[in-house]
């Protein structure tokens, strides 16, 4: 069972919806907007729905035939690339990391953000999400959602466990049963990097973007959300 294809059905949580509303909400008018990480297209319909041109940045194979599927008949640029690597062919207004964060390592935040200040016009955004205090979790093995299409039913299991300063390894189990017997299982292994407010604010500064909303900055319980500026007049 493949993780990319199964991603939409077992890992899209109930709050997928105010999240993606969110993002799709800071897309400015006429604006040009790079999606780094876009996945299967969870947050791109969205964001394309209200942007001038979408450019998605998605380096795995898998993950980006189902988002050419997902997106078929909108005016979207899928690319292979990965951050800090890709540079930019076009200014981009605002770029996006849903759901990203968690992927990059410590050691590469400040990497990643520089290169998408280098993509940004002046006053261009960028917007994120898992930004927060909260604890590496330490977690057996347990059914976290599950999924019944046509008769079959779909489960994913995720174990949770700290390695080492803020980082966690996280090992999602996938069980696939016709009439209640387990007919396919898969298991993928990945680590999950906890961005600490503090860090990403200082990254932020050292690469010249500037805060100006989000829960990082002002509390709450929206996931660590934080929008950063490039400084300049977009205007111009």
């Amino acid at each position: 069972m493949s993780y990319a294809r199964w991603y939409d059905l077992l890992h899209v949580g109930p709050a997928s919806p105010t999240m993606v509303a969110w993002f799709a909400s800071l897309v400015p008018d006429g604006g040009r907007v790079l999606e780094v990480g876009a996945g299967t297209g969870r947050v791109s319909g969205a964001l394309a729905a209200r942007a001038a041109s979408l450019t998605c940045l998605e380096p795995s194979a898998e993950m980006r035939a189902i988002l050419r599927d997902n997106l078929a008949g909108l005016p979207v640029t899928v690319l292979p690339d990965a951050m800090p690597g890709f540079v930019a062919p076009q200014a981009f207004e605002y770029a996006v990391l849903a759901t990203v964060l968690a992927e990059i390592p410590h050691t590469d935040r400040r990497a990643v953000f520089a290169a998408i200040a280098d993509s940004l016009t002046p006053g261009g955004m960028v917007a994120t999400d898992m930004v927060d205090d909260e604890p590496v979790p330490d977690r057996p093995e347990r059914k976290v959602r599950s999924a019944v299409r046509g008769g079959v039913e779909y489960t994913r299991w995720t174990a949770i466990r700290p390695v080492g300063r803020d980082v966690a390894a996280v090992r999602h189990v996938y069980r696939r049963y016709v009439g209640g017997a387990l007919v396919e299982r898969s298991a993928v292994e990945l680590r999950h990097w906890f961005h600490r407010p503090k860090d990403v604010l200082a990254d932020l500064a050292a690469v010249g973007l500037e805060p100006v909303g989000g829960s990082a900055l002002t509390g709450g319980d929206d996931r660590g959300t934080l929008v950063a500026r490039k400084p300049g007049d977009r205007s111009r």
